[in-house]
């Protein structure tokens, strides 16, 4: 018997079309991997802007802004669409907002160091899905499919090229940013198991409001105020987050985890173009191989849920 994708228990607009205009309609697995580029995309801006704001504020400090505004775009989202903040799986809501908490703390500490550049910081926390294609079949059962499998070597491959991590790194950085991109794993294995019976903006308000709490109590000892400018990329470090949270959550509630992670490497290929343009950086011949690989990665995993959604 085929696996059917799961159900969203809230309504899609095609519910109501006739059967020719639904048959035509974007399946789950397309849509998920629109939904992760869309994060890819806000994330990188949230790493850039994380930089830009270690200047004038320490690690936990923009990691509590991260938190706080990120709190702030859930909330007002489910506001706004009308939905309820309270997650029903609250054991597994708990676990995905733990995990997430002690990986956005890894992410923000080495994000933090002076001494490494973004990009070998993005090639580091890019090893999450690496994580999550080896546990998902043994944590949630889940069958990547040939094309999926092939996606992640030669994703992460091409994440190498783009970035070109030196690694000349003090090895506590390295192994905090690997135990970071584990947690995450785990934390996207949760959010796989709540499901899309759960509404984004109540599990990514949980998450946020847990991550405020502990951020919040390591901030304080270090607080600085920050000028104009610091806040200004501050604020865009949550923002971007937050909204980055919402089309993750919803990503990763419409298929299969280890394919929706392995489009994540699209991030990274972002972080490196806003380099570019913003940091004034200049890619090389690897960053140019290694984009092509990603963009090569993610038409697989394309095709593989245009297949799966054909059988569904």
């Amino acid at each position: 018997m085929t696996e059917r994708p799961p159900i969203s228990s809230h309504p899609s607009p095609e519910a109501s079309l006739p059967a020719t205009a639904t048959q035509v309609a974007i399946t789950a697995p397309v849509r998920a991997i629109l939904w992760m580029l869309l994060a890819s995309a806000l994330f990188a801006l949230m790493a850039l802007c994380s930089r830009l704001s270690s200047g004038s504020a320490p690690w936990t400090e923009v990691a509590f802004a991260r938190a706080f505004f990120g709190l702030v775009v859930a909330a007002s989202v489910a506001r706004i669409r009308g939905f309820p903040l309270r997650v029903q799986d609250q054991k597994r809501a708990w676990g995905r907002s733990l995990c997430g908490t002690l990986s956005m703390l890894c992410t923000f500490y080495v994000y933090g160091a002076p001494e490494l550049p973004l990009g070998d910081a993005a090639a580091l926390g890019a090893t999450s899905p690496i994580f999550l294609a080896v546990l998902a079949p043994f944590v949630l059962g889940e069958r990547s499919g040939k094309k999926a499998l092939l996606a992640t070597p030669l994703a992460f491959f091409g994440v190498i090229l783009v970035v070109q991590p030196k690694l000349q790194i003090a090895g506590h950085l390295a192994a905090i940013s690997t135990l970071g991109a584990l947690f995450s794993a785990f934390a996207m294995m949760f959010l796989r198991r709540l499901g899309p019976n759960e509404s984004p903006e109540a599990v990514a308000t949980h998450f946020s409001a847990v991550a405020t709490v502990i951020t919040l109590a390591l901030a304080i000892p270090t607080f600085q105020r920050p000028d104009l400018p610091g806040f200004l990329a501050l604020a865009g470090t949550g923002i971007s987050a937050g909204l980055g949270q919402l089309a993750m959550t919803r990503a990763y509630a419409l298929d299969h985890a280890a394919r929706v992670g392995t489009v994540g490497y699209a991030g990274v290929v972002l972080t490196q173009l806003l380099g570019v343009l913003v940091l004034d950086e200049r890619p090389g011949w690897g960053q140019v191989v290694g984009t092509t690989l990603v963009i090569v990665s993610g038409v697989l995993l394309a095709l593989t849920a245009l297949r799966y959604s054909r059988r569904a």
